[in-house]
């Protein structure tokens, strides 16, 4: 019975995550992502 309140205390735990961290958040990866190509392309049309 414990097993299975932990079980569902995560799933509620993972639920409230992705509505707070939602889609709309942009991914660390991704906003590195565009400040490398910001940063090429700069440069590349810098010099």
């Amino acid at each position: 019975m414990k097993e299975i309140l932990w079980m569902v205390a995560g799933f509620c735990a993972a639920a409230v995550g992705l509505i707070v961290w939602g889609p709309q958040r942009t991914r660390p990866v991704q906003d590195l992502a565009r400040r490398l190509e910001v940063a090429w392309s700069d440069h590349h049309t810098v010099a």
